[in-house]
């Protein structure tokens, strides 16, 4: 797969990636990082880049993947 812009989680926390480089400083909650998406008005896919895990999660059940 392969995202413009995406979340993407680690036990670093939460980011928001755009073009391979991230947006913005971890955030501690993915409500942090959903502030940062909503600033730059972005439209997301549903999936997540779980960075601790190496592989693509759906967002909705990231609770369950991190």
């Amino acid at each position: 797969m392969n995202h413009k812009t995406h979340l993407s989680y680690s036990e670093r926390g939460w980011t928001v990636i755009h073009q391979g480089s991230p947006l913005c400083d971890y955030k501690k909650t993915l409500g942090e990082a959903m502030q940062v998406v909503a600033h730059y008005k972005i439209t997301l896919p549903e999936v997540t880049w779980n960075g601790d895990r190496g592989e693509w999660v759906t967002t909705s059940t990231i609770e369950v993947t991190a």
